[in-house]
């Protein structure tokens, strides 16, 4: 049996935090944000960053840098995994514990969101990372919950590689409801967390190609919390379960076929859009549980 160290949140701590920040998080530009340095205790902290597992670990999926060709080279692009399994034992635990009742109450008295809905099951959320080259997009979050009755309001960022310098880049940026400018960078420092509100107007993303040394790697953990109560207005029009990619740069000039392809069916119905979507979806997951299964036997 693994032994992890002890790690429970503390109520009392988290909001006293909170209601220090609530005023910055609602009044922070493009939309409602806030970062926490030194977020948790740095034994655990460092511990998480111990075993944060590398390429090659787990059962990686790869997620690359957005709607744009790249290398499909897991040493250099973005790779994700939700499956909580593979999760290493303390990471897995603090997982649990950004979606029990007590951070809720963190994010709640925050942002003045009530009745947050956690996702214990991590559907599209997990570990993140992206190596020397990589990069992300700038985008719009897709709301990755299956049940469309959850609508994705809130995202939760966690920066598990220790000793980030500038010079290395990375920058988590979040642009203009235009999306015509940068209107902040944020450097992804060790035992960081970025809270966020998400929207049809909140668009982020690291578009820069990562500058680190070989071998250090941009780590994070991301949760992403929900709400049944969400009503249509200029900030978030309506459940939407792809993502929309913006190109900001030459680096996402170099479009395919099947990008291009993607772009004219995004002209479809938003309904039609959705329903295509989750069929890729479930055919991606089918064939991930396949191949899950062959690498077992």
């Amino acid at each position: 049996m693994d032994t992890i160290p002890a790690f429970r949140f503390n109520r009392r701590e988290l909001e006293a935090l909170a209601r220090e920040r609530a005023t910055e998080f609602a009044e922070s530009q493009p939309f409602p944000h806030a970062i926490f340095e030194n977020f948790l205790p740095y034994n655990i902290a460092d511990a998480i960053a111990r075993e944060y597992p590398r390429p090659g670990d787990i059962n990686w999926r790869l997620a690359g840098p957005g709607d744009v060709h790249h290398t499909h080279d897991d040493n250099i692009e973005k790779i994700t995994s939700s499956d909580e399994e593979s999760f290493p034992p303390l990471i897995r635990h603090v997982m649990h514990e950004f979606n029990s009742g007590t951070f809720l109450g963190f994010l709640s008295a925050l942002t003045q969101f009530k009745m947050l809905s956690p996702d214990p099951c991590f559907y599209g959320c997990g570990l993140d990372s992206t190596g020397r080259g990589g990069r992300l997009m700038i985008h719009a979050d897709a709301s990755r919950h299956p049940n469309p009755k959850l609508q994705q309001l809130l995202n939760v960022i966690y920066y598990a590689t220790p000793y980030w310098q500038e010079s290395w880049g990375g920058h988590f940026e979040l642009w203009s409801k235009d999306h015509g400018e940068c209107v902040r960078r944020v450097t992804p420092r060790f035992n960081s967390m970025l809270v966020f509100f998400t929207g049809s107007n909140s668009y982020h993303g690291h578009p820069q190609p990562l500058a680190t040394p070989p071998g250090i790697r941009r780590n994070s953990l991301a949760m992403y919390f929900y709400t049944t109560d969400r009503i249509a207005d200029e900030a978030y029009g309506r459940y939407k379960n792809y993502v929309e990619w913006i190109r900001t740069s030459d680096l996402d000039r170099n479009v395919s076929v099947l990008h291009r392809g993607k772009a004219v069916v995004r002209l479809l119905p938003s309904a039609v859009v959705n329903r295509l979507a989750t069929i890729v979806r479930r055919t991606r997951s089918a064939l991930s549980e396949t191949s899950l299964k062959s690498s077992n036997r």
